[in-house]
């Protein structure tokens, strides 16, 4: 069993074209193309879904691999999991393996049937940072394909192969990002059992959803747990939002409202919760220049978001303040802002 440490974003193909350029400056160590394809597999009751685990088998030059990803620790777009990998002859899962996983509580028969499969062109990077530190950057291009629904995949992962969490976290804030990428907490797997599914999920009770946080935050005397707790909140909005796309808010003013309404409360909590990003910051060991960085994120976001407010309320015009709101997620200055929300609850 390994640890795989990962930060993912989501980019638009202007953002992929231009990824290589960026990395000129760092050394690279590795560089390579390749063509991934990928089959997941479950039971006919969705056993691995519903621990949150996802099984595949992978294809890579005529070279086969069974992997195992685990439920771990998913905060904004950094994923924490511990997987298994298994060398295979060929693209049939090999349940025997499976079952050899005796620190795990599998179904004591185990039968597989393909659920999805993802297939996409890897362009990589392995770049040096420093002595001890190597950092695997991924550029993944493709198609999530399920029961004849498609979905294209553009997303960048940067791996942490050898170093520590904060030279990943650093390597990014690093890059030049002006614009077309955001933090992905929902991997290829979550999308492709999406797909198959057909349908979108409920859309969540924000009001439900705030009312649970102020429970957590007047219950705990931890500021880095109540933050985790409103950062989770904030990238599972950003998901959502993202997931719906900006027709489905746009067909009604009052769900144009609502959606940019939940944006403003979490911007405006962040504005006035200042002494309790100050404690947590002081909980972290990080420095006061963290602190201002941090402080002027947040009140840049609640500009924005104030900002789209009073265009809605102005031309009442629902599409063009979905996009506006769309585009602002998509903001280089918002990543960043979210790096150092990495770094405050979870580095």
């Amino acid at each position: 069993m390994s640890h795989e440490v990962e930060l993912k974003l989501a980019v638009t193909p202007v953002f992929a074209e231009t990824l290589a350029q960026s990395l000129t400056d760092f050394h690279i160590i590795e560089q390579k193309q390749s063509f991934l394809g990928n089959t997941y597999y479950d039971t006919q009751d969705g056993f691995f879904a519903k621990q949150k685990m996802g099984l595949r088998v992978r294809s890579e030059n005529d070279v086969f691999q069974m992997t195992l990803k685990t439920d771990g620790k998913v905060t904004g777009g950094l994923h924490i999991r511990p997987e298994y990998n298994f060398p295979l002859e060929n693209a049939i899962p090999d349940v025997t393996m499976l079952n050899s996983l005796t620190e795990l509580e599998l179904p004591a028969d185990l039968v597989l049937t393909p659920i999805f499969s993802t297939d996409f062109e890897r362009q990589s990077w392995v770049i040096e940072c420093g002595k001890d530190t190597e950092i695997e950057i991924a550029l993944d291009r493709g198609e999530i394909k399920a029961k004849g629904n498609v979905e294209p995949i553009c997303e960048v992962e940067f791996e942490l192969k050898r170093g520590e969490l904060k030279d990943l976290l650093a390597l990014v804030e690093n890059l030049t990002l002006t614009e077309g990428g955001r933090l992905s907490s929902t991997s290829k797997a979550k999308r492709g059992y999406q797909l198959a599914k057909g349908k979108l999920p409920l859309l969540t009770d924000w009001l439900e959803k705030w009312r649970e946080f102020l429970d957590i935050e007047q219950n705990s005397a931890n500021p880095q747990e109540i933050l985790t707790a409103l950062f989770n909140n904030e990238q599972h909005l950003i998901e959502e939002t993202l997931l719906f796309g900006t027709s489905y808010f746009a067909q009604d003013f009052m769900r144009t409202v609502e959606r940019i309404g939940a944006f403003f409360n979490l911007a405006n909590y962040y504005i006035e919760a200042k002494k309790l990003l100050s404690a947590a910051v002081q909980q972290g060991q990080l420095d006061e220049q963290f602190l201002l960085d941090l402080v002027d994120g947040n009140e840049w976001l609640f500009e924005k978001v104030r900002e789209i407010i009073c265009l809605h309320s102005e031309t009442k015009d629902n599409t063009l303040a979905m996009d506006k709101l769309n585009n602002l997620l998509h903001q280089g200055q918002y990543v960043k802002r979210m790096i150092n929300l990495i770094k405050l609850t979870v580095a």
